[in-house]
């Protein structure tokens, strides 16, 4: 058996998908030929370290197109070894000290092949962020100009009394709006602005903790669907998550009303805040 008529056939080897007979024959000639052996070794080991590595779930076709156009275009210009790109599944430990038993002709591709493991393992392990609501995107917007000092409130006052009146004076309708109390966190009010919302008018109300700036908004939540978004409960009360340029979201409802708290705070000590300084509408 000649060596190229051995490494047609490598994979089907490593794979113990052939006869009994050409088994045998392969394993004949790479008892005789060091270098169909030494090229055998290689592959059964990165085979070995690609499947123990990458955790990887429903890689989708191109991404695998792409990585063996990828080693294609990284193996002509180096030798004329064919290409193996397994199927990515579980990670393990076990394996990677086997590649540096091989020859050195071998060991910067495989440095760059772990390489790209490593970073494809990374890109698909974490969770992307899905597309959020247009709620969760425009208050997150909203909030990104507060903090930025890039917005004008109508209203500039700490005096919780002094905005519920300007509120109440707009004659919303369809909902009451209640400015928090502010109680425990130190929490302080800024002041506050009217804005649209999803399509309806929205009350705005800048808050400012010990350490982060803190935007509340509230609308008629009536007929808006929001139960897709995650969540759980606190203290007997339903909250909802989203989260966009980074900030962290939270919503509740409270009768007709849908509140949001959006806030660079992680989501527990937004529904803390929620919680000790925005209680239940008096209905």
């Amino acid at each position: 058996m000649t060596c190229e008529e051995a490494t047609k056939q490598l994979y089907e080897y490593l794979d113990n998908e052939l006869e009994e007979g050409d088994y045998s024959k392969i394993k004949g000639h790479l008892e005789d030929c060091r270098k169909c052996c030494e090229k055998f070794e290689f592959e059964q080991v990165l085979k070995k370290v690609v499947r123990d590595r990458a955790k990887i779930h429903r890689v989708p076709q191109s991404v695998r197109d792409n990585i063996v156009k990828q080693l294609s275009e990284m193996h002509e210009e180096n030798s004329n070894v064919e290409v193996f790109v397994p199927k990515l599944e579980e990670r393990s430990t076990k394996g990677v000290f086997q590649l540096f038993k091989l020859g050195r002709t071998y060991m910067v591709e495989a440095a760059l092949i772990l390489l790209l493991i490593s970073i494809l393992s990374i890109y698909f392990t974490f969770p992307k962020p899905g597309s959020s609501p247009h709620i969760v995107k425009d208050v997150a917007e909203r909030h990104d100009n507060f903090v930025n000092d890039n917005m004008h409130l109508d209203l500039v006052s700490s005096d919780r009394n002094e905005i519920r009146k300007y509120f109440k004076d707009s004659q919303r309708g369809g909902f009451a709006v209640d400015v928090p109390e502010c109680k425990g966190r130190g929490i302080k009010i800024f002041g506050c602005k009217e804005f649209n919302l999803a399509g309806k008018k929205s009350a705005y109300v800048g808050l400012k903790g010990n350490h982060n700036k803190i935007s509340l908004e509230i609308i008629n939540g009536s007929g808006m669907n929001i139960n897709k978004l995650k969540h759980e409960s606190f203290k007997g009360r339903p909250y909802y998550f989203g989260r966009y340029k980074g900030y962290n979201v939270v919503l509740w409802r409270d009768g007709k009303a849908l509140y949001s708290l959006t806030s660079t705070m992680n989501r527990k000590s937004l529904m803390r805040v929620a919680d000790e300084s925005i209680p239940p509408y008096p209905h």
